[in-house]
């Protein structure tokens, strides 16, 4: 079984990937573009590639791939390739070290990623290519008039001077000779009206050791702190589900990528002040166009359309549980809290029949059979509880919305429990309100395993267990057969890591310890040396199906190991 993945190393600004003897890319929030990067992998086909599932899959595979590099190192003897945690200064940096003969080849350009999505809306309109290059030294510039950015590339050896030549097809350097040789390699991306220099250190998400807790921990919060968690301003802060395949930002995605760093910070810490940014671009910048859409660029602006309930909810979760954590609100104006939640609550589609939200779309991004989903209720009843706890510090009526709570709650058990057909009752994945209902399980719908931890029903409800029992049956039509078998999604073929994350939190709130162990097992096998897991995997043979990279599930499986509800408790002062 493979599952290793390219390293990847980020400072907030610049995120990167890198192999151990390649680095395949650097990329960048863009104010006007969404992102930037310095690449080398082959372009993407807006006639052949786009919209062709098989095509976007394998282009996706391809960045993962040393065929996608920006720059590779030749020896006659093994490279080692180390990020340097220590960076200081703007950029990012490595260090090559090798017995024999060395040297590093660029080949590639800037340029816009092409957000290869399966289910895409609204394409982003082709850029030119038009980067130019220049050498001086051991200094190699790029730059593209198109995205107004630059990049250099900067190498040097601690024993002789070193430059870089022109070659067939790139750029060329080598390292003085020795043995033993090495190579230094500094990159910094730039942008115009972007920030100059990051917040802080460098996080190189580490190859990790220990309990399958500790190296979850670990690669959950590097590389939101590192890749995911990206500042466009000194003060408002994006948050995109990964920062090589789809550098966007879902409101979904990134409550659950920032949830360990609610579920363990402390006040004064870096991830407050990270939460605190991230919370100002949510109700800042993303909100500039309207409602919290299904897809954002990093500027805010919106990528994809598509109205979806529980992403106007989950803004509103984070806020609250910033507030419970941290013992205060981002900001002293409480009024901008206030309206923002206030605005977000407008949005949301509430029906005057049944009393409960409405959704374009499904948590998987798929078109809603049925308007009323029930992961998304259970959602909206934790949000208003939540709420309904410090709501009124910002003037709102907190026990109007517990008692809105309760009615979600009760209204959702009723409407939603249905016959199985063999004597039983099982919550529908989506229904009309009426007769119409959907059977389902989603890999993507959290909530609905978190039922029991959250108090929304009993975890001995008798709907509920059948529910998520028929979920994670192989034999059934939702889950995938296979020594790593488990809860998949139609979205996308195979077992799903969140899908796994999902019978986990079952297994706790059941006490069902022979399935917590046998889940525990599998995820730790999938899990890649640097502690990260897929979205799919085979069943049969745990081979990584799709997304090298993708911060969700690891960020989940990293707070089910910690906490039994995910609810932040307050921090210490």
């Amino acid at each position: 079984m493979n599952n290793r993945k390219p390293r990847d190393a980020g400072n907030g600004l610049l995120a990167a990937s890198f192999t151990e003897n390649t680095i395949l890319a650097i990329t960048r929030p863009h104010p006007q573009f969404g992102m930037v990067e310095v690449t080398g992998a082959r372009e993407f086909s807006e006639e052949h590639d786009r919209g062709i599932e098989a095509q976007v899959r394998a282009y996706r595979a391809h960045l993962a791939s040393d065929s996608s590099a920006a720059l590779q190192l030749f020896s006659d003897t093994p490279v080692t390739l180390e990020a340097d945690a220590n960076t200081a200064g703007a950029g990012l940096a490595w260090t090559a070290r090798s017995a024999g003969a060395l040297s590093v080849r660029f080949h590639g350009r800037l340029q816009r990623p092409p957000y290869a999505e399966i289910t895409d809306i609204e394409p982003p309109q082709p850029l030119p290519q038009d980067t130019t290059f220049e050498v001086d030294g051991p200094v190699l510039t790029l730059r593209s008039a198109a995205l107004s950015a630059d990049a250099t590339i900067t190498v040097s050896s601690p024993t002789d001077s070193v430059g870089w030549a022109e070659v067939a097809g790139g750029y060329e350097c080598q390292a003085p000779s020795g043995p033993p040789t090495e190579l230094s390699l500094s990159l910094e991306l730039h942008v115009n009206g972007g920030l100059r220099a990051p917040r802080g250190g460098t996080y190189v998400v580490p190859v990790t050791t220990g309990t399958l807790a500790d190296r979850a921990s670990q690669a959950a919060r590097a590389y939101a702190l590192g890749c995911c968690a990206l500042d466009i301003t000194e003060d408002a802060t994006c948050v995109v589900t990964d920062h090589r395949l789809l550098p966007l930002s879902w409101t979904r995605d990134a409550y659950f990528i920032v949830l360990p760093l609610l579920l363990h910070g402390t006040p004064g810490s870096v991830e407050e002040d990270v939460l605190r940014c991230h919370l100002n671009w949510l109700f800042g910048p993303a909100r500039a166009e309207g409602s919290w859409m299904r897809s954002h660029l990093t500027g805010g602006q919106v990528k994809d359309p598509g109205l979806q309930a529980d992403q106007q909810l989950y803004p509103v979760l984070e806020l609250v549980d910033f507030r419970r954590r941290f013992g205060l609100w981002p900001s002293t104006d409480l009024t901008h809290w206030q309206r923002g939640i206030t605005a977000a609550f407008k949005d949301l589609v509430v029906s005057p029949r049944t009393g409960l939200l409405v959704s374009e779309e499904n948590p998987a991004d798929d078109p809603a059979e049925y308007p009323h989903n029930f992961s998304t209720q259970v959602l909206f009843s934790e949000v208003l509880s939540r709420l309904g706890d410090v709501a009124d510090e910002l003037g709102l009526d907190g026990a109007d919305l517990s008692r809105q709570a309760g009615a979600v709650r009760e209204q959702s058990k009723a409407l939603f429990r249905v016959d199985t057909g063999s004597g039983g009752t099982a919550y529908a994945y989506e229904i009309d309100g009426n007769d119409g209902y959907r059977l389902y399980a989603d890999a993507n719908d959290l909530p609905t395993a978190l039922a029991a931890a959250w108090g929304f029903c009993s975890p001995d409800d008798a709907a509920w267990r059948t529910t998520m029992t028929a979920a994670f049956d192989p034999a059934g039509p939702y889950a995938l057969a296979g020594a790593f078998g488990g809860l998949g999604s139609v979205h996308t073929g195979g077992v799903w890591a969140l899908g796994l994350v999902q019978e986990l939190i079952f297994a706790r709130a059941t006490d069902d310890d022979e399935r917590d162990k046998r889940v525990l097992n599998t995820l730790e096998e999938l899990l890649s040396e640097d502690g990260m897991l897929p979205e799919t995997a085979d069943p049969e043979t745990g081979e990584w199906l799709s997304r090298h990279w993708f911060g969700w599930p690891g960020a989940a499986l990293a707070c089910v190991l910690s906490s039994n509800d995910l609810r932040p408790q307050p921090g210490l002062h």
